[in-house]
């Protein structure tokens, strides 16, 4: 028996979306023997933009039953079943989450009638409900509206089954994990990815990036995606995935440093982490007329680097306070009003200018922690390979492949062996937690 289903909600993933309307066919692979439908109320509000799609508005759900009211009639309908709807993922969840909030679960066969119109219909231009009823002349007078759906469904359903091949028991067999899948991936393109460390692309209908990743398994990264625990599952990214694409890299640090560099360059719209600048503020040096050294507080702009950089105004001015004491340094001559200072209990004694340049040339020296130049060395993308990251007088310039018999004795050569790649915070993040795990050779 198939339980034919189609939901209607408040918005696009189970996470934040509520039910307001079910309908549920049963089918015995020939016919549609029972139904149920009801409109739900979703004990929240409906958003403008869903009432005009779907017509159902606040107004029509008040006076309806709430889920758990009839939670034992849908239970009953889809038990024993194979649930069965078009993009069946983005269905079963919400019923699902419903079940699991009333302390119960959901747990059947599933069959998406987006997948198999691809497999047993192959070469239509679109796999949409509303374009396939076209294409097939399935007359449906009441698009997005659950029953109406469900009907289309149903009649989709039929077709599916009467051109059959053996697509349908492929589908349902346990470790088939086609159900899993976005409905619009064909199986070959996740079937092909590979079990190795790189960046990963998921795209859309237009080829557009829409989500960057790394991952040292992205075969097995990519299918943990689409799991209903999944971040990616709840921002609602899974109907929108057309294609996968893919970056070897070979070592855990370079994949991370490649997608951190693809996120910046293409900014997906479903990154959050990395889109935007880490370190917002920088503490600056350089010289006035009279030669003497000044820091000065600004917001970090592209092409100028600062000595130190953080993530607001307030930490960098306690980094330079400190800076200050502990170097014994002219207040003023680091933004900083003696006034300030002394309510932090510093009283700075005036020394003679040769003394003052002096000292701050020392403690210009110690600003920062690591102000040298080294490649870190590590795995490549294939047997033979290597990879190596180069760090010039604390600048990130790259990372590079080379093969494993080339030495990489001198800074020249490890020069020739790297790609040019932008220095910001976030790659000196990802280059400190591998700095003690990956063979280092300082210059």
């Amino acid at each position: 028996m198939y339980a034919i289903v189609d939901i209607e909600t408040t918005g696009s993933a189970a996470a934040y979306g509520k039910i307001t309307e079910i309908a549920i066919l049963i089918h015995d692979g020939k016919r549609v023997i029972d139904e149920y439908q009801t409109l739900i109320n979703p004990e929240c509000g409906i958003p403008m933009g869903i009432t005009s799609l779907t017509g159902i508005s606040n107004e029509m759900v008040m006076n309806a039953p709430k889920f758990y009211e009839v939670a034992k009639e849908i239970h009953q309908m889809l038990e024993g079943n194979i649930f069965v709807a078009h993009n069946v993922n983005f269905d079963y969840s919400f019923i699902k989450k419903e079940f699991v909030e009333l302390g119960g679960t959901l747990s059947l066969p599933k069959l998406c009638t987006v997948r198999l119109s691809r497999k047993i219909f192959p070469g239509l231009k679109s796999y949409s409900l509303g374009r396939l009823a076209d294409h097939f002349q399935i007359e449906n007078a009441a698009r997005h509206r659950a029953m109406g759906d469900a009907r289309a469904t149903a009649e989709l359903m039929d077709l599916l089954i009467a051109d059959d091949s053996g697509q349908i028991q492929e589908f349902l067999k346990k470790n088939s994990k086609e159900s899993d899948l976005p409905p619009n991936l064909p199986k070959e393109t996740f079937a092909n990815l590979p079990a190795l460390t790189g960046v990963y692309y998921f795209h859309d209908d237009h080829g557009k990036v829409l989500y960057v990743g790394k991952a040292n398994n992205i075969k097995s990264r990519v299918r943990n995606h689409f799991s209903s625990s999944d971040v990616i599952y709840k921002q609602g990214l899974k109907d929108q995935i057309y294609d996968i694409t893919f970056e070897l890299c070979g070592d855990e640090m370079i994949a991370f440093l490649f997608e951190s560099f693809e996120i910046k360059r293409l900014f997906p719209p479903f990154n959050k982490a990395q889109k935007y600048p880490s370190r917002k503020y920088g503490i600056y040096h350089y010289e006035d007329s009279r030669g003497f050294h000044r820091l000065s507080i600004g917001k970090v702009q592209k092409g100028h680097i600062p000595l130190k950089s953080f993530t607001s105004f307030d930490k960098a001015r306690t980094f330079l306070i400190q800076f200050v004491k502990d170097h014994n340094l002219d207040p003023e001559l680091c933004s900083l009003p003696a006034s300030m200072m002394k309510y932090f209990g510093y009283s700075f004694e005036v020394s003679d200018e040769e003394t003052l340049k002096e000292r701050f040339k020392a403690a210009l020296a110690a600003i920062n922690d690591v102000k040298n130049t080294y490649c870190l060395f590590g795995d490549g993308r294939t047997i033979g390979e290597k990879s190596v990251v180069l760090v010039e007088e604390g600048l990130y310039k790259g990372f590079g492949f080379f093969d494993e018999e080339v030495t990489g004795e001198s800074l020249n050569q490890v020069k020739d062996l790297v790609k040019s790649y932008p220095d910001n915070p976030d790659v000196h993040r990802i280059i400190n937690q591998y700095i003690d795990k990956r063979e280092i050779v300082v210059f």
